[in-house]
């Protein structure tokens, strides 16, 4: 990990003196463009960017309600299987970031049932994704 940061420091100095300023993503994100879903008390993170849907590592995942589409069911469970969805003091949680081709499966993938992500997924003001990105 060490050489690592290395590496990144050096990228960001010599990207500095060409003008360019390397922020952390992570930080960049959360002022930006992070949505969220609360339902069912689960707290789950996400990132769209008009053509697919990344559920953040750290999200929560309810597994006690089956999905609708069995494609996003068999994603949970294979999720589990391989160790991406882990068991931490009884909530399930993301150890990865998983990519989504829409709003609705992500929030499925997360909340179970049958979901429309395009209302379910919110900024930090509250807005619904689909306003922000459809009106």
């Amino acid at each position: 990990m060490p050489l690592i940061k290395e590496v990144y420091e050096e990228i960001k100095f010599i990207m500095a003196t060409q003008g360019y300023k390397m922020e952390n993503s992570k930080t960049r994100l959360n002022e930006v463009n992070i949505l969220h879903t609360t339902r069912n008390g689960i707290k789950a993170f996400g990132v769209y960017d008009g053509e697919k849907f990344d559920v953040l590592e750290g999200s929560e995942v309810d597994m006690s309600r089956r999905c609708h589409s069995h494609n996003v069911e068999k994603q949970r469970q294979i999720a589990i299987q391989n160790g991406n969805i882990s068991d931490i003091d009884g909530k399930h949680k993301l150890n990865v970031s998983v990519s989504f081709t829409s709003p609705s499966s992500a929030a499925m993938f997360v909340l179970g049932g049958s979901t429309n992500g395009w209302v379910e997924w919110k900024n930090k003001d509250g807005k619904i994704l689909d306003e922000l990105f459809r009106k």
